[in-house]
């Protein structure tokens, strides 16, 4: 977990973006859905807490980065979903679950 914790926190003024942080924790490459997001944090939150880490200065930092990694994404597939559902009705087309 701290070789973890420091991938996520580079130092300097490096921040990791939301969808790299979240590929640390087993999610796949390329598109997101909701699921993916909550198992990567699961695996990760679970390995980095600070709690199970006293010793490794970096780990609150860490988990507060997963947790707004987490919520960035999570916003992104949201504001995602409000264009899709928007260009939708505006060409007259319906949408469907499969496209959400």
């Amino acid at each position: 977990p701290a070789d973890e914790i420091r991938r996520i926190c580079p130092g300097g003024d490096r921040v990791l973006g939301a969808g790299a942080v979240l590929r640390l924790g087993g999610a796949h490459h390329g598109g997101y859905g909701e699921s993916d997001i909550k198992y990567a944090y699961r695996q990760l939150s679970r390995a980095l807490h600070p709690d199970k880490n006293p010793n490794v200065p970096e780990a609150p930092d860490a988990f507060r980065r997963l947790s707004e990694a987490s919520e960035e994404l999570k916003v992104g597939i949201e504001e995602t979903r409000r264009t899709l559902q928007r260009l939708c009705t505006a060409t007259g087309s319906a949408t469907t679950p499969e496209m959400l």
